[in-house]
């Protein structure tokens, strides 16, 4: 699944809101978190924490794009219990427009 900086960074925050995990969904979770971004994605990117912000270069000192996209792998079950997670949220009208992306894609697929 094709997920940009920002979306990982959520996706980071929104998985262990999630309730309710067997022992396997939970090490598929745990994987997913850890693999959203790589360490050379990390040193690139230098997020900086500004309050309730997070910042984050789209360029290199030389000029060159940082990719802001990566493809990221979801399992099936993943995908179910974030889906899940956001039509919660959509149900209990605390859906936030950060999410609607997210919402698209794990959805309305």
């Amino acid at each position: 699944m094709l997920l940009n900086v920002f979306e990982r960074l959520l996706i980071r925050n929104i998985v262990p809101q999630i309730q309710g995990w067997n022992y396997a969904h939970m090490k598929e979770a745990r994987e997913l978190i850890e693999g959203l971004f790589s360490e050379q994605e990390e040193s690139d990117l230098q997020f900086e924490q500004e309050g309730t912000q997070v910042k984050w270069k789209v360029k290199r000192e030389d000029g060159s794009d940082i990719p802001q996209e990566r493809d990221i792998t979801v399992s099936d079950g993943l995908k179910a219990k974030i889906g899940k997670f956001l039509k919660q949220l959509d149900k209990e009208e605390r859906l936030e427009f950060q999410h609607m992306s997210l919402y698209t894609k794990f959805v309305d697929v």
